[in-house]
């Protein structure tokens, strides 16, 4: 299954959005997943999807010495930012990279090798779904845990409803993810592992002006060149009224024991 926008792996849209949720949100999704990861020192952890290392770089900083992250990624470019980032805090030998896409990851991970495996608003990238599912069981250790998380069908409702507005349109089309972690995900997991445990997280986005919340949406797969203008234009009105513009960015996690 994949999941179409020009968007998903953009290096430069990530990050600017993750830079949105820290400066405009209220929780940090972090805590959430390293919670529901069970996490301990000197583990070994496979982060796939790993982007420019949101998650990768506390992951490293936490093992410690004794324990090592495989970063894994699609995008060459999110990798070398990632290794920059690593270096500079001196975490390097802690990390190692892989470039290459989900579907390809039976060829590089070995069976009962991993203590953690997490995948953050990716793994519904994959076109052979099940098969990947398979290969993170298989690498696994026995007791150990996946924990994979991404949008749910009402995430950032409040914004897709004010682009749909803008655009004139009544229509909402629900994104490959969102339909990957309401009906897909949940079924393969319970399949592949036998059991599984559904939980939830929220972080309220205010953005406090117009270019603050153009940006964002610039960064989003909803964004659309053509309605720029119209969507600034919506955007000033609605700050001659109201202080802030909030959307809430609400996110389906997916927790399984080998």
């Amino acid at each position: 299954m994949t999941v179409a926008g020009d968007f998903n792996t953009d290096t430069r849209a990530l990050e600017k959005r993750i830079q949105a949720h820290d400066q405009f949100g209220s929780k940090d999704i972090n805590e959430w997943i390293f919670d529901n990861l069970e996490l301990s020192i000197g583990i070994s952890i496979v982060d796939l999807g790993c982007g420019t290392g949101k998650q990768t770089i506390p992951l490293a900083q936490f093992v410690g010495d004794d324990g090592h992250i495989l970063a894994v990624d699609i995008s060459q470019e999110a990798l070398d930012t990632l290794s920059k980032e690593s270096e500079k805090k001196g975490l390097s030998k802690r990390i190692k990279l892989l470039c290459c896409g989900l579907d390809d990851l039976k060829m590089y991970l070995t069976e009962n090798t991993y203590d953690r495996i997490v995948s953050s608003f990716s793994l519904y990238y994959s076109h052979h779904t099940k098969e990947v599912f398979e290969s993170i069981r298989k690498a696994l250790k026995v007791g150990s845990i996946l924990f994979f998380c991404g949008p749910s069908k009402d995430n950032n409702i409040e914004l897709r409803t004010f682009h749909n507005r803008v655009k004139g349109s009544s229509s909402s089309t629900l994104s490959g993810g969102a339909l990957f972690m309401e009906e897909v995900g949940p079924s393969l997991t319970n399949e592949v592992f036998g059991k599984m445990e559904i939980v939830h997280f929220s972080n309220t986005l205010k953005f406090n002006s117009a270019e603050s919340l153009c940006s964002y949406w610039s960064s989003y797969n909803l964004y659309d060149k053509n309605l720029k203008d119209k969507f600034l234009s919506e955007a000033i009105k609605h700050f001659k009224t109201q202080q802030v513009f909030e959307t809430q960015k609400r996110v389906i996690g997916i927790k399984a024991r080998k």
